[in-house]
C-alpha cells in the first residue's frame, strides 16, 4: 500500500481551492492541477507499507493525535518548488498555529521513527499542492502571491491511502484519529 499522513481539508476550504486554481488558469498558468478530492496537508509521506503495518501506524497515529490538540490554520498565497523560474509544483503557504502544526507533525515523526518506519528527514514545509509541472512563463502572478485562500480548524490526523486508477490519483482514507481524544 502506497500511504501518507496528512490533515484533509474542509469542502469550503477545497471548493476556495478550486477557485483559486480556475483564477490561476485564468492568469495564464498551465499544468497538471491537483482534483478538489486530493487537496490536503501531507505531515508525513510513508511510500509502499506492507498492509499488516497498518495496525501499527494507526496505533502510532492515535497515540499522536491523543498528545495533540485542535489548532487553527490558515492557507494563503501562492509558492513553487524549487522555484518560480524553474517550478516543478505550484502551492498555497499553510500558516496560523504552526508551533501546534510543527509539534504535531515532529511527535509523529519520531514515533513513526521509534517503531521503525522511514521517515523523510528533509525540512518539513507545510503547503498544499495546487499543481504539478506548471507553466507560469508569461503568467500575471503577483496578485496571487499574498491571496488569502480560506482558514479552518484540525480536528483530526488521516492516514491516507494513495491509489493510481488510470489517468488519476485517488487518495482514500484508511484511518483517522482525532485530536485531544
Amino acid at each position: 500500500m502506497r500511504l501518507f499522513i496528512g490533515i484533509d481539508l474542509p469542502v469550503q476550504l477545497k471548493e476556495a481551492l478550486v477557485e483559486f486554481q480556475s483564477e490561476l488558469r485564468a492568469r495564464g498558468v498551465s499544468g497538471y492541477f491537483k482534483s478538489q478530492d486530493n487537496f490536503h496537508i501531507t505531515l508525513e509521506f510513508l511510500g509502499e507499507i506492507d498492509p499488516h503495518k497498518v495496525i501499527t501506524l494507526s496505533e502510532v497515529i492515535s497515540q499522536v493525535a491523543r498528545d495533540g490538540n485542535p489548532f487553527d490554520l490558515n492557507i494563503i498565497g501562492l509558492g513553487a518548488f524549487p522555484s518560480f523560474k524553474r517550478p516543478h509544483t505550484l502551492w498555497t503557504a499553510v500558516n496560523g498555529n504552526l508551533d501546534e502544526l510543527h509539534k504535531l507533525r515532529d511527535n509523529l515523526h519520531i514515533q513513526l521513527k521509534d517503531k521503525g518506519f522511514r521517515v523523510e528527514e528533509r525540512q518539513f514545509k507545510p503547503h498544499i499542492t495546487l499543481a504539478s509541472r506548471p507553466n507560469c512563463d508569461n503568467a500575471a502572478l503577483q496578485d496571487a502571491l499574498a491571496r488569502k485562500i480560506g482558514e479552518f480548524s484540525v480536528s483530526e490526523i488521516v492516514l491516507f491511502e494513495s491509489k493510481a486508477i488510470p489517468g488519476n490519483r485517488v487518495y482514500t482514507d484508511v484511518f483517522k484519529a482525532r485530536l485531544g481524544a
